[in-house]
């Protein structure tokens, strides 16, 4: 599993007192990926090839393997963990009221947890998110906020009391909320109708169900 707050401090030490241009200048990380992942703004690690481009006496590239999730860590260590409330379902499919009983815990890692943020995980019904992985009784992991950036897996609010599973994607004149299954169609909203949307959270992982 990629530990993203992980391989963000990992790159602040291998920085130092370079810039993020001299940095990229020197190892060949491009300067606009390596701003995301500064900001936590990305989901996936960079190749092997390039962490070992990056690795250094500040971090080792066995170290980068194992934040960016390629070498499993170290089963002697003691990796310290935080219980995640399962607030219910939302559907990912016809939108449906996500109701926020907990019905149970499930522990992640600390360091996918950034200070400041609230977190939960709900339970997928539904299938129109198939085709980005998700299927039904799985765990997404969800960061409350805002609002996300063009392409990202949100939960979202549609007319103030039901809520639904899908990609946003944010274009000049309308939003649309991607399922991720063609049988589905997208909802689609003028700007001028994106009052009747509320973004709760962006989803940074799947915990797949059987």
């Amino acid at each position: 599993m990629f530990q993203k707050v992980l391989f963000k401090a990992q790159l602040e030490k291998l920085l130092g007192d370079a810039t993020t241009t001299e940095f990229a200048e020197k190892t060949g990380f491009n300067r606009t990926y390596l701003s995301k992942y500064l900001n936590l703004r990305l989901d996936r690690p960079p190749s092997p090839k390039l962490l070992k481009s990056i690795a250094g006496q500040a971090v080792s590239y066995e170290d980068l393997m194992i934040s960016c999730g390629y070498l499993p860590a170290d089963t002697n260590q003691s990796v310290p963990s935080v219980r995640i409330p399962i607030l219910g379902a939302v559907h990912a499919g016809l939108p449906t009221l996500a109701v926020e009983n907990i019905e149970g815990y499930e522990s992640v890692d600390a360091s996918e947890i950034c200070t400041g943020y609230e977190y939960f995980y709900l339970r997928v019904e539904g299938n129109s998110m198939m085709n980005a992985r998700i299927y039904p009784n799985d765990l997404v992991f969800v960061r409350k906020q805002s609002d996300v950036e063009s392409g990202d897996i949100a939960v979202v609010i549609v007319d103030e009391d039901t809520a639904t599973l899908k990609r946003v994607l944010k274009r000049e004149n309308h939003i649309i909320l991607q399922a991720e299954n063609p049988a589905y169609p997208s909802m689609i909203f003028s700007t001028n109708d994106s009052s009747r949307l509320q973004i709760i959270g962006k989803v940074l992982h799947v915990k797949f169900k059987v």
